[in-house]
């Protein structure tokens, strides 16, 4: 699983990742989405509604702290990776 967030930085570091919000907007780019096991119900619904529609494998084994640092950033709740070979080797490691 530590390979996995490492992999999740590498990807933030190549900017081919999308974060928040955004991803919400840029919901068709995404491959993959790592959304923190601590959001609340409602945003993890509505996140989860829209990995259904697009057929986009959503990922909550993490929480937002190990997120956020994974990225180096804070209060990071749900990150989207819009490179198809990250997602790929992501999805392997997990």
């Amino acid at each position: 699983m530590d390979n996995c967030l490492q992999l999740l930085g590498l990807a933030y570091r190549a900017r081919k990742t999308v974060l928040g919000e955004e991803v919400l907007k840029q919901i068709r780019k995404v491959k993959i989405l790592f959304i923190a096991s601590d959001i609340s119900a409602k945003s993890r619904e509505r996140f989860e509604k829209k990995c259904r529609f697009y057929d986009i494998r959503h990922i909550d084994l993490f929480n937002g702290s190990q997120l956020s640092e994974s990225i180096g950033k804070r209060n990071v709740k749900v990150i989207g990776v819009t490179d198809p070979g990250f997602a790929e080797t992501i999805q392997k490691k997990i």
